[in-house]
């Protein structure tokens, strides 16, 4: 394997010389990495900090930092940013302007039908709505992701999405390929993506001793609720159900609990008197799971065609986090909520987090929670999650509620309007895919769910194969292209064609 060339501050990022090699890179490390937060605060400038981490080694401030002598000050929650080009090439560029201007978890969205497809993509064909997840793309990203961390001196996380009908395939390409975070939540797949809900959960179990084998940060999918609904704040009860459903099923699964993200949303926004809404579930949901992580992302449910209103909200929605607490900060595009987002917004979604996550640095120990005035209102939707379970139980669990259309519906538990989500047990994408496994079922991998059984004297489950792809890379079986007209060659070329055509014409122009 070659040692690839370090960054340039100076220079462009080489696209071709990330694309040389990738059948031998291999990613320098593996497993989620939280931001340092100095026990006794960071000092910059004439300014002591209370709730920043460690610094970068280079890194572009805040517009206003010139008046401060460019003092870059890093928030401690993990700050992320989401790209969706469709082609993954200038999506490496993207990255590193995002980790410059101080986001380190970098979030690649899946081009549109990707869940749907029951198997691994290979190549670089182009995407829409996000890229194709290849290895290939992975790989390339990864090996970009590695020289960005080393310029701007702070660990990057890179994440995808796991969640789909080709769950466990693809976990085990993202814990071989260094994938740091995925989304993994089996509900997202039966209310969201029409999958069949037994395969779902069958799925899940398999991905999420996968990504627990690599250190991958788990994100759930339970936001998406508000962000369908018709009346987001109606579904807060049913959000901490499906929160306490994944995690509970996470951690069964073998998940460490530091390693499991409840995904939250500030569900409502203004003109309703949406921060006293969003302040009581923030400090309910964050009481209840105590024991994990938090994401929290900024709202795009009631989000227009209006930037600066979406600033606004997000502002807001930052504020929340600050007042309670996130360890990862989700950034949205200001435009995200209707259009496929420009990449400068994706960099003013971060400069909005950074901004307030800054400005209210120490604010805790000012302003606080009046906790005698809300514990009625928290103690109120504590009591229809619980109520909300229950019904489920009574009505035969999880996949019978699915059945009845329980969830996403607009009626604030326990009112119902009859307009949930209905999804059919035994229907649905990948229906009747599920077998009983035999009882003498061996698999030689290492990390396999369930029942596995093992040849007598054999401790480790691949050892008769003398190890698989997750202890020995080596053995990946490395797919360059499949298709001659659809992949990063091609468009490539044309790229450095129109350059080419452009640096001639500006010679002429010059001479005549």
């Amino acid at each position: 394997m070659t040692t690839p060339v370090p960054l340039d501050p100076q220079k462009k990022m080489d696209v071709d010389e990330i694309l040389q090699d990738l059948e031998t890179y291999r990613p320098r490390r593996k497993g989620w990495v939280w931001r340092k937060k100095p026990a006794g605060g960071i000092r910059m400038g004439p300014f002591h900090y209370r709730d920043m981490s460690e610094p970068l080694k280079n890194s572009i401030g805040l517009p206003a930092s010139k008046y401060f002598d460019h003092i870059d000050p890093q928030p401690a929650p993990v700050v992320t940013t989401e790209i969706a080009s469709g082609r993954f090439e200038d999506d490496l560029r993207r990255m590193r302007m995002a980790a410059w201007h101080g986001a380190d978890h970098l979030m690649v969205i899946r081009t549109t039908g990707q869940s749907h497809i029951d198997g691994l993509m290979e190549g670089t064909p182009e995407g829409v709505g996000g890229v194709p997840i290849t290895r290939k793309q992975i790989r390339a990203s990864r090996k970009a992701c590695d020289l960005i961390e080393e310029e701007v001196g702070r660990p990057i996380n890179f994440h995808s999405y796991v969640s789909g009908v080709a769950g466990p395939e693809v976990a085990v390409l993202f814990a071989e390929e260094g994938v740091n975070g995925a989304h993994q939540d089996p509900q997202y797949n039966v209310l969201y993506r029409g999958i069949n809900p037994i395969r779902s959960f069958v799925d899940a179990a398999v991905a999420k001793k996968l990504m627990a084998s690599a250190d991958i940060l788990q994100i759930d999918g339970a936001h998406n609720a508000n962000a369908s609904s018709k009346i987001a704040w109606k579904v807060m009860p049913e959000l901490l159900v499906q929160h306490a459903i994944n995690s509970s099923f996470s951690v069964r699964a073998g998940m460490k609990k530091s390693l499991i993200s409840l995904s939250t949303v500030p569900p409502m926004s203004s003109p309703s008197p949406s921060f006293r809404l969003n302040f009581v579930y923030a400090l309910t949901i964050r009481e209840l799971f105590k024991e994990f992580k938090f994401r929290a992302q900024m709202n795009t449910r009631y989000i227009e065609a209006d930037l600066y209103d979406a600033t606004r909200i997000h502002v807001l929605d930052a504020v929340l986090s600050r007042l309670t607490h996130a360890d990862l900060q989700s950034t949205i595009t200001p435009d995200e909520g209707r259009n496929v987002p420009w990449h400068i917004n994706s960099i003013r979604g971060v400069q909005t987090a950074k901004h307030t996550l800054i400005a209210l640095d120490g604010i805790k120990r000012y302003v606080g929670p009046k906790m005698d005035a809300l514990k009625d209102e928290m103690r109120d939707l504590k009591i229809r999650a619980i109520l909300y379970m229950e019904d489920i139980l009574e009505n035969g669990g999880y996949f019978e509620a699915v059945e009845k259309g329980f969830f996403v519906d607009s009626g604030y538990f326990p009112e119902r309007n009859g307009d949930g989500i209905v999804r059919k047990k035994d229907g649905e994408l990948g229906a009747g895919s599920i077998v009983p496994r035999e009882r003498d079922y061996y698999a030689p991998v290492c990390h396999h769910y369930g029942y596995n059984a093992l040849p007598a004297g054999v401790k480790k489950a691949c050892d008769p194969i003398r190890g698989c792809t997750l202890d020995h890379p080596e053995k990946i079986q490395f797919l360059d292209e499949l298709d001659e007209n659809d992949n990063v060659e091609v468009r490539r070329a044309a790229v450095r064609g129109e350059h080419g055509l452009f640096s001639v014409c500006c010679l002429h122009h010059a001479r005549t």
